[in-house]
């Protein structure tokens, strides 16, 4: 009798504890959606001094998340950069990028409905056109004095909250700092041009396969 009592308790126990491990641990691996938001970018190196102005950011993600505290995403993303010149005479110079963030993430917490985390890597960005606007307000394409790609580092962090079933709000901020002397126009040789731009996101995640 005793030992019946005692088998009956222990697969009590066991069928709890892995009752309660599938609710701790069970949670979607892959995720997609729309992400949009705003930069403020502003050209650094010798020879720039120049003023953050804002631009739009659209695009999509796809983010990878284990069982734990670690994660990956990539975007694919329309983004405007771009500085403006200070003083009376202001000249603002546009460039349009098609943006490949790649982000390695580390989550603080390992499941549950807030999940924020922090993340590092490397963005590529292929440069679609560039445009300068003259004190005039006269428009011109200015593309040709421009690199064609530009390699930067990114650091930032991220908010992260169950919003339905499989489905995640994100809040994403980060810094961007552009590794490639973008400008190959004249004088070039004393110019030292770097894209330097903070970024702010909303994005909304789909699940995608099963849960672990």
């Amino acid at each position: 009798m005793h030992k019946q009592s005692s088998f009956r308790l222990f697969t009590l126990l066991l069928v709890t504890i892995l009752c309660v491990n599938s609710v701790t641990f069970a949670q979607q691996r892959w995720s997609a959606g729309p992400r949009l938001g705003v930069n403020f970018s502003k050209f650094t190196g010798t020879g720039n001094d120049t003023r953050y102005i804002p631009g739009a950011v659209i695009g999509g993600f796809l983010m990878y998340s284990d069982i734990r505290h670690f994660g990956a995403s990539m975007d694919v993303l329309f983004s405007q950069k771009g500085a403006k010149q200070p003083g009376t005479n202001t000249f603002t110079q546009r460039i349009n990028y098609l943006d490949i963030p790649l982000a390695f993430r580390y989550f603080l917490t390992t499941s549950g409905n807030f999940r924020p985390n922090i993340f590092v890597g490397p963005s590529f960005g292929f440069k679609l056109n560039a445009q300068a606007k003259n004190p005039n307000m006269a428009v011109s394409d200015n593309s040709q004095v421009f690199a064609n790609s530009d390699i930067g580092l990114l650091a930032g962090f991220q908010l992260n909250w169950r919003a339905g079933n499989r489905q995640r709000f994100l809040i994403d901020t980060r810094y961007t700092y552009g590794m490639t002397d973008i400008y190959i126009g004249p004088n070039s040789a004393n110019i030292d041009t770097h894209n330097s731009v903070f970024t702010v996101t909303v994005g909304y995640g789909f699940g995608i396969g099963r849960n672990y």
